[in-house]
């Protein structure tokens, strides 16, 4: 009987996260719009009314999926912020990384992601849930800012965080090459890490050199 019970579990659990994962495959088409009860049992391939046999509305299917998809953000950034940082990591050939990491990251997945992440931000019972994830990636940023010697890593982190997402926008806007966008966020976060390494005077100073008129010729 046991036995039975948890197989009838399995199933259900099966049959829920399949509906979870049509759901996204939905947003990722056309955003909430394009999901509805019919929509997403015909995607995950189950009977019209599966759906409302699982959730109460529309608005709880959307919500539910989106929450989960944010969480394996969260889970997967804890993992690698986790995770030893054994190589010695060289600014000068992030730039080459950069590139790789664009090349595997198609706009579809960029666009999707961002898609997500302002559904949930705008969500106030997600809210929290994508500030953490946030929060999560300025916690890796900080992570490897530390290990490359960067004393105050955890501020910089937040701002290379901010380049980032504003990098994600400008990809979707395919104004660029991959190579260009990789290079302009390179430069982006190579002139943050070099102002950190900066004392306060020495940014004051800089900063009053290029108020300074010109010398006359």
């Amino acid at each position: 009987m046991a036995t039975r019970a948890r197989l009838s579990q399995d199933r259900s659990r099966l049959r829920r996260e399949e509906l979870l994962d049509a759901a996204i495959a939905l947003f990722a088409d056309g955003g909430a719009r394009g999901i509805t009860h019919r929509a997403v049992a015909s995607k995950a391939g189950l009977p019209p009314a599966t759906t409302t046999y699982y959730f109460n509305s529309i608005d709880e299917l959307i919500e539910e999926a989106l929450s989960r998809h944010v969480e394996v953000w969260l889970r997967d950034l804890k993992e690698l912020t986790a995770t030893p940082v054994d190589a010695d990591i060289d600014l000068e050939d992030a730039s080459g990384l950069i590139s790789a990491i664009f090349a595997v990251r198609s706009i579809e997945i960029v666009g999707l992601q961002l898609s997500i992440f302002l559904a949930a931000a705008r969500n106030p019972e997600l809210r929290p849930k994508a500030a953490e994830a946030l929060t999560a990636l300025e916690a890796l940023a900080a992570k490897l800012l530390g290990h490359v010697g960067i004393v105050d890593a955890t501020r910089l982190a937040k701002s290379i965080v901010h380049v980032i997402a504003g990098s994600a926008l400008s990809r979707l806007s395919e104004r660029d090459t991959n190579d260009v966008e990789a290079a302009v966020l390179y430069q982006s976060i190579r002139g943050l890490v070099v102002s950190a390494l900066l004392t306060e005077d020495e940014i004051a100073d800089r900063i009053n050199t290029l108020r300074r008129p010109a010398p006359s010729v």
